[in-house]
């Protein structure tokens, strides 16, 4: 599991690095809106995504770090609890990280 959430944060960072604030803040979502939609997949519970995604904010350096615990780490249940009906872009669309399509 660590693996695919350390790979999508890795692809939203080198994805973004001359992007603004709000450009990675959507593409983090989305990256972690994926995961996050396989954990669901493979039925993995809720606690246990939102364990091993805290555990990984850790491993960041600095300011992501910062960012993945303060703005993604409280939204992954909301991520979850609603990848069964939406999309990760609609996801982060709602939770106001992406701009609206």
């Amino acid at each position: 599991m660590k693996t695919s959430f350390v790979l999508a944060v890795l692809v939203c960072v080198g994805l973004t690095v001359s992007a603004q604030k709000n450009d990675f803040l959507c593409d983090a979502c989305v990256g972690l809106a994926n995961v996050v939609q396989e954990y669901v997949r493979k039925d993995i519970p809720l606690s246990e995504v939102e364990e091993e995604v805290k555990e990984l904010c850790k491993i960041l350096p600095g300011d992501l770090e910062d960012l993945c615990e303060e703005k993604l780490l409280p939204e992954v249940d909301n991520i979850y609890n609603q990848l069964n009906s939406t999309t990760p872009q609609e996801i982060c669309e709602f939770l106001e990280f992406c701009e609206q399509q």
